[in-house]
């Protein structure tokens, strides 16, 4: 996926006159691409809007307006876009009571090892955020990406074809089929990986 320029951010002032239309759109292209796994696990698809979306709002919020500055943040934030033939997102691991959180945390270590997508028979591994990795208990936000091989990135996109997100944790397990509207809305994103 190509990374966003400076061109590509607006500047302050014109970012703020347009955000609530801005973000009733960034709402739709992120519904498109939530994917809930069992109760716990949510997966938040990134693409080329949701990134310039976070690059905006950082630079609104911390009121950066120097392009070095605005240059560092596209740096930084381009990095959670996928490349060639992958998929890439947020994995938040949600718990509402504090104590259940804590420990499930502490009970889901090793989750790397547990977590795939699955396209057509075949298994894509997951690869966690070696930044994020912590032996004792893993992080409630993870940035995740699957790697595909091109014949499984043609599988993906082929819609005849089955895509499931799997957990087979021993602490907790769950798949969810990928169709309909967030199928669709990742096969977009993973022919824009192919330019």
């Amino acid at each position: 996926m190509k990374p966003l320029l400076p061109a590509d951010i607006l500047p302050n002032a014109e970012f703020v006159a347009h955000r609530p239309r801005l973000e009733r759109e960034l709402l739709q292209v992120k519904e498109a691409r939530r994917v809930a796994v069992g109760p716990s696990f949510t997966l938040l698809f990134e693409n080329r809007a949701t990134v310039r979306w976070q690059i905006q709002e950082m630079c609104r919020v911390e009121k950066i307006t120097d392009p070095a500055a605005i240059q560092h943040e596209l740096d930084t934030y381009n990095g959670l876009l996928p490349r060639t033939d992958e998929l890439s997102a947020t994995l938040l691991v949600e718990y509402d009571e504090p104590s259940e959180r804590a420990r499930m945390l502490t009970a889901l270590r090793g989750l790397h090892d547990h977590l795939r997508l699955e396209v057509d028979g075949s298994a894509v591994r997951t690869q966690f955020d070696a930044d994020q990795y912590n032996t004792d208990r893993i992080s409630s936000v993870q940035f995740i990406r699957f790697a595909l091989t091109s014949e499984q990135a043609d599988a993906f996109c082929d819609l005849r074809r089955s895509a499931a997100i799997v957990v087979d944790h021993p602490a907790c397990a769950a798949r969810t089929e990928l169709k309909g509207a967030v199928r669709g809305a990742l096969v977009e994103d993973l022919l824009e990986t192919r330019g």
